[in-house]
């Protein structure tokens, strides 16, 4: 008994040296790359550890827009509070990548030069990572956000705790209270004019009170009616799975020159591959479908186009284009069926009648047919995408994102309903 009760007393000395956190008041996780903690907030240059993104840290106090932390490690500094994500705010984060990752590829893009990858698409947005110049990464998504964003409020770091109630409160509560008291009269609506000397030739309150708010209307008004500069942003995917916003004028997609001088200034915002030609001076080529935006849209992109290889003439020529078309992620293509002659794939756009429709296309290699249009159905959007849509496809021709051969089975029942009408 005597070892044993030796041992259980080591134990309980050792859990009593254990910090508590007892003084802990919130707790929040690293929002940047990297983060730098503050012995003191008077000096600068005193910098005493740097954390990394995800990191937890507790908060043990607080000084207007600062606040001191803890790291699991037990160091302790002074942080931006802005530079912290709430429990909430991180859970959602994990949760958005968790989904987006399900997302199919609308092609492989270079980065021009090294690149922050934001947590949201603003420049405020904190940037959890950095892709090297050179790199290639999958698009994922598009939006439009305006280049200065409104401030941003603090996040949600401090925990909420009751006060206790105070002797004077207990006694309030258990004082047996009579009938409430009635409410007093109100005033006249000319109360102010009854109760200031008018002077002739001069303005009533009530007046001067309208034309006030008629100028703050007016102000209001005028500044709706600036122009807000906005920017492009891109979701985009790395080849170690990290996934965040980027300003898309620093990506490059990666179609081949020789395809994407057609481009003629807009820009080009998905391809895909829709099969080898081989040419027996030139090689092997490819034929390809583009979608481009030729100005700053809310959408994905506003016109299509496929290029087929001209064998003959050993050049690129358009075999089908649309224009001015509401269009959206994703674009589709379905994989070669050896089955099926040509390569279906298909396009969620907004017609007219403001309904928006899936429209399903075929390329026998040299023209493009219409053989499908079905309204859009929710449980068709990106998120239920298969896990094979979610592989890293960060290949410089990569960015094929195939999905199941329904349109195979639409193009193979046409096929038969002309062969028996012939």
């Amino acid at each position: 008994m005597g070892p044993l009760f030796v041992l259980v007393a080591a134990l309980c000395l050792l859990a009593s040296c254990r910090p508590t956190h007892s003084d802990s008041i919130g707790e929040g996780y690293v929002a940047p790359q990297t983060l730098s903690l503050r012995r003191d907030l008077t000096t600068k240059n005193t910098t005493s550890v740097t954390l990394k993104h995800g990191d937890p840290v507790d908060i043990i106090d607080l000084r207007r827009r600062f606040v001191k932390v803890r790291t699991a490690a037990g160091d302790e500094g002074w942080v931006d509070a802005m530079q912290l994500l709430s429990r909430a705010q991180m859970n959602r984060m994990r949760q958005d990548a968790e989904n987006a990752r399900k997302l199919p590829s609308e092609g492989s893009a270079m980065v021009y030069e090294t690149l922050n990858i934001h947590i949201e698409p603003s420049r405020q947005s904190p940037a959890f990572a950095k892709i090297k110049e050179g790199q290639y990464v999958s698009v994922l998504g598009h939006r439009l956000s305006p280049r200065v964003a409104p401030p941003a409020s603090p996040p949600a770091l401090i925990h909420e705790r009751s006060e206790p109630e105070s002797r004077k409160q207990r006694r309030e509560k258990q004082r047996v209270k009579g009938p409430p008291s009635p409410a007093p009269p109100r005033a006249p609506e000319n109360w102010e004019d009854l109760s200031t000397e008018r002077i002739e030739g001069s303005e009533s309150p009530a007046d001067a009170k309208a034309r006030r708010e008629s100028e703050a209307a007016a102000r209001k008004l005028e500044e709706s009616k600036k122009p807000v500069a906005l920017e492009d942003w891109t979701m985009v995917r790395t080849k170690d799975s990290q996934i965040g916003w980027v300003l898309t004028r620093n990506l490059s997609m990666a179609i081949p020159d020789e395809v994407a001088q057609y481009a003629g200034g807009a820009r080009i915002t998905s391809y895909f591959d829709l099969g080898e030609v081989k040419d027996e001076e030139k090689g092997v080529k490819h034929n390809w479908l583009w979608t481009t935006a030729s100005e700053q849209i809310e959408y994905d992109f506003d016109a299509w186009r496929v290029f087929l290889w001209n064998r003959r003439r050993h050049r690129y020529e358009t075999s089908y284009r649309q224009r001015r078309v509401e269009g959206y992620y994703p674009v589709r293509v379905d994989p070669a069926d050896p089955n099926v002659f040509g390569r279906t794939f298909h396009l969620i756009t907004k017609d007219d009648d403001g309904k928006v429709r899936v429209r399903g296309y075929v390329f026998d290699g040299s023209r493009v047919h219409l053989i499908s249009t079905e309204d859009y159905r929710q449980n068709e959007s990106s998120g239920s995408a298969p896990a094979s849509a979610a592989k890293s496809d960060t290949g410089k021709q990569g960015g094929n994102a195939p999905r199941g051969g329904w349109f195979s089975e639409k193009w193979n029942a046409l096929k038969r309903r002309f062969s028996r009408s012939t």
